[in-house]
C-alpha cells in the first residue's frame, strides 16, 4: 500500500509538470511537494525532537504548513504582480493531506 501511494503521487506530479494552465504547472508541483515536505518534517521535529504527542505534532505540522502557504499568497498579493492564488492554496492543502498520509503510513 505504501509503494502504491508513493507511485500515485509521483505519477500525478509528473503529469502536472508537463501541463501549463491555471491549475497545473511547475509552480503547483512546488506548492504540493513543499507543503507535503513541511508537514512531514515538522511532524518529525515535534514528535521526535521536542517529544510531543502525535496529536500535538500533527496539529502543529498542519497549522504551520497552512499558515506558511497562506502567508505566501498574501505576500504575493501585496508585493508581487502574481496576486493571490486559490489554486496554490488548494495544492498546499493537498500537500498537507499527503504529508499526513505519509506520516500515518511511513512512521
Amino acid at each position: 500500500m505504501k509503494k502504491l501511494i508513493i507511485i500515485l503521487i509521483l505519477v500525478l506530479l509528473s503529469i502536472s509538470l508537463a501541463a501549463k494552465s491555471k491549475w497545473t504547472g511547475e509552480d503547483k508541483v512546488l506548492h504540493y511537494t513543499g507543503s507535503a515536505f513541511l508537514t512531514y518534517w515538522n511532524y518529525g521535529v515535534c514528535k521526535d525532537i521536542l517529544d510531543q504527542s502525535s496529536g500535538n505534532s500533527t496539529y502543529f505540522a498542519v497549522t504551520f504548513s497552512l499558515a506558511l502557504g497562506t502567508a505566501k499568497e498574501v505576500t504575493d498579493n501585496k508585493f508581487k504582480n502574481t496576486g493571490f492564488s486559490w489554486q496554490d492554496l488548494v495544492y498546499d492543502t493537498a500537500g498537507i493531506i499527503t504529508g499526513i498520509i505519509l506520516i500515518n503510513n511511513l512512521r
